[in-house]
């Protein structure tokens, strides 16, 4: 068994390394964030892949070289309480099936959760699993198997004969599991282009009489710039917990 080791934060990385250590293997693979690599260089430790984005395409490319195996998924951002670490290891028991985490998630978490899996499912028809990236353990079957397609796919919903799952009901750990929403570019557009809409609308409506036909044709306008804006960013949601 190996554990991917994701450096994502360097707030007491020698504990988290040791607690990694003695709960699990010594046989770690670091895949360290680019403005960290000296820092971890610094307590002598291997860096096996480096990654600015696309974490993911990273780790497959770095699995690809490696001797197939159990592979525990671990983020330095995430503190391994006790508690936890128990739990998951129970969990993983025979080795034998997927062992998610799954954070508490509140509830308009939850009703912003089903739009959103509504639009995975729809593109990918697929669900998302909701679990989080930054603890996982995949067994050599399921690693091998993401490797023939692309290793993101660790976080869609399998069968649930082939998966455990951890509930974390701990209010600090769940947030620890939860991915930070990274601000896109691309989520502006919608917004931009509701101004263009609103401006068209306001020179238009000043030199021309209004009509129930331009009022509707820019009703329509809005609520395809309001889809296409939910669709942006579920999008960058996506991309965020199963790519970056």
């Amino acid at each position: 068994m190996k554990v991917v080791f994701v450096v994502d934060s360097i707030a007491n990385l020698k504990e988290k390394i040791e607690t990694v250590k003695q709960n699990f293997t010594n046989d770690i693979l670091y895949v360290v964030k680019s403005p960290f690599v000296n820092f971890v260089k610094s307590y002598d430790l291997v860096v096996n892949a480096v990654y600015s984005t696309q974490i993911a395409r990273v780790v497959h490319r770095l699995l690809e070289h490696v001797q197939p195996t159990d592979i525990i998924m671990y983020y330095s951002s995430l503190t391994l309480k006790n508690s936890l670490i128990n739990q998951f290891k129970n969990k993983i028991g025979a080795k034998d099936k997927v062992v998610n985490v799954l954070p508490n998630y509140n509830i308009f978490e939850r009703a912003y959760n089903g739009i959103y899996n509504g639009y995975v499912k729809m593109v990918f028809k697929n669900k998302d699993s909701m679990a989080s990236p930054k603890l996982q353990f995949l067994p050599e079957p399921c690693v091998a198997q993401l490797l023939s397609s692309h290793f993101a796919n660790k976080l869609f919903e399998i069968s649930p004969e082939l998966v455990r799952t951890v509930r974390v009901e701990d209010t600090s750990t769940s947030k620890m599991l939860k991915q930070k929403y990274k601000f896109n570019k691309f989520s502006l557009i919608p917004i931009i282009v509701a101004l263009v809409i609103t401006l068209a609308w306001v020179i238009l409506f000043a030199f021309v009489k209004p009509h129930y036909l331009l009022v509707l044709l820019f009703i329509v306008l809005y609520v395809i710039d309001f889809i296409l804006g939910f669709i942006f960013h579920f999008k960058t949601h996506f991309d965020n917990r199963f790519l970056n």
